[in-house]
């Protein structure tokens, strides 16, 4: 065997198995169809015990094994060190813009936002609940059309942290790399979380809800750095305590053991399949697929943002009127491409085309796209 062959890295299924379709949701989304086989196995015998999945104690020893594993294998896919710490919590994401805030900044400071669009939008109501915030870079001014350079980002010395979202599923549009400002960096990677080469490391913590490229919905995966987390708060009650979630490994009450395993095999598997660096030009030859139909349509497809600030993860595109999205999504449907309807508050298409999704389901809504447009435009 050569040393070319031998470090080959596989590529995942392209086609969904019968009697499934592609799945476009922004989710709870489409996961590998070898992750699902592998828990409906487990949600009646876990390991050999008798015992399903759903049915393990949390302080068992096969529980130990799938915690081990889960923390593992985000590991290897993060490429982190021994000083970060990685924390599975119960509940989405949104309830940490926060709860991180409780844990991090001082009653009299101030959190940095970057309001990109929808989710950090509300982020940064979230965090106020609790904290003083500052919009250091405001959407609203450009329709949320593109991520902001960093010349566009308002002086955040002295803030706690600067909080912003990695990609944004509503609007489209997704940082190339992150901010470079005077704070620390604080991120929410949910919707793109391991599905490109991305500099984790230059931020103190990452957050990212499960529903996306980790699987189940219900569970928020946390990366932060170990002396970040020295600093929080030890006076807040334990099951808000990022530290406490830190020194008990995860489990200060009983965690969500079934959120735990698949977060586990959903990072197992896109390591095993090359991690980051593989899916990042995967993931962006899926996605140029639809931007091509977006792009020859003359106008047809409206992009929601700018050409240079586009999405891999979350294609989003308006259509000459809603009666127009209304047949899109119902011709769509019967061809087996389901879940494209745009967000409620913001209408259109979306697209998600998250690391699990195959590859051809882009080049057939990017073939029907073309037909839709020749046949209503």
């Amino acid at each position: 065997m050569t040393t070319a062959t031998a470090m080959r890295i596989p590529e995942p299924p392209t086609t969904p198995s019968a009697g499934r379709v592609y799945n476009f949701s922004a989710g709870p989304a489409c996961m590998p169809e070898s992750v699902l086989l592998q828990l409906r196995e487990e949600l009646m015998d876990m390991h050999g015990t008798g015992i399903g999945l759903l049915e393990q104690s949390h302080r068992a020893s096969t529980y130990d094994r799938i915690l081990a594993e889960s923390f593992e294998s985000v590991r290897a896919c993060a490429g982190l060190g021994d000083d970060w710490e990685v924390l599975f919590l119960p509940g989405g994401s949104m309830q940490h813009f926060s709860l991180i805030a409780m844990n991090f900044v001082p009653k009299d400071g101030w959190v940095a936002f970057a309001d990109t669009g929808l989710w950090s939008h509300k982020g940064e109501k979230e965090t106020a609940c609790v904290r003083a915030t500052k919009k250091t870079f405001d959407g609203a001014t450009c329709r949320f059309d593109h991520v902001p350079a960093d010349s566009e980002i308002a002086d955040c010395a002295g803030a706690a942290y600067f909080c912003y979202c990695s990609n944004n599923t509503v609007e489209g549009t997704q940082f190339a790399r992150p901010p470079r400002v005077a704070a620390p960096l604080v991120c929410d990677a949910t919707s793109d979380i391991f599905s490109r080469p991305y500099d984790l490391a230059a931020h103190e913590l990452i957050f990212c809800s499960g529903q996306k490229n980790l699987g189940a919905s219900g569970i928020t995966m946390v990366l932060a750095r170990k002396s970040w987390l020295e600093r929080a708060d030890r006076s807040l009650p334990p099951l808000l305590s990022y530290s406490n979630f830190a020194k008990t490994e995860s489990r200060p009450n009983t965690p969500p053991t079934f959120g735990v395993r698949v977060i586990g095999l959903m990072a197992k598997w896109t390591h095993d399949f090359g991690g980051p660096a593989a899916f990042g030009p995967r993931n962006k030859a899926k996605a140029a697929h639809i931007y091509a139909a977006i792009d020859r349509s003359g106008g047809f497809y409206r992009p929601s943002m700018r050409g240079d600030c586009r999405s891999d993860m979350s294609i989003s595109f308006q259509l000459p009127s809603d009666a127009l999205v209304d047949r899109f999504v119902e011709e769509s449907e019967r061809e087996g491409l389901c879940g494209l309807r745009g967000h409620r508050e913001w209408g259109g298409i979306r697209a998600c085309v998250y690391n699990a999704f195959p590859a051809k389901g882009c080049e057939l809504l990017a073939e029907f796209m073309d037909g839709f447009a020749k046949k209503n435009g």
